[in-house]
């Protein structure tokens, strides 16, 4: 039986995959799972590498979801996904450079909110 936890990552990263392939983007992931990198996005000569997170509610604040990483180094964006609402954030590794996690809202992260021009 697969973990929750597991099970989340795993969807998160194939539903991100999925969204990327439809913006004509070619898909790699690594064999490697302990990787800080999810996947490997790539288009024409362009090479990106992404960590994928998934978010759900915080029990103490319900109407706000948490996006919790841990300090990657060597990725380009950090894309979370907010299971409940079934949206994307997506962000460039520089904006979140020393913060450990992030509490996601459409308001707060307008322009990183299903915003897929982020990776170019």
């Amino acid at each position: 039986m697969i973990h929750d936890n597991h099970k989340n990552g795993a969807l998160a990263e194939l539903r991100c995959a999925a969204e990327l392939i439809q913006r004509d983007w070619h898909v790699a992931f690594p064999f490697v799972h302990q990787s800080e990198v999810d996947m490997i996005a790539f288009r024409g000569n362009r090479f990106v590498t992404i960590q994928v997170k998934s978010a759900t509610y915080i029990k103490k604040h319900h109407a706000e979801i948490t996006c919790v990483f841990d300090q990657y180094q060597n990725v380009d964006f950090v894309i979370c996904y907010d299971v409940v609402n079934r949206r994307w954030f997506i962000f460039p590794f520089k904006e979140l450079k020393g913060r450990k996690s992030i509490t996601l809202t459409p308001k707060r992260y307008s322009r990183n909110c299903d915003n897929w021009a982020l990776i170019r």
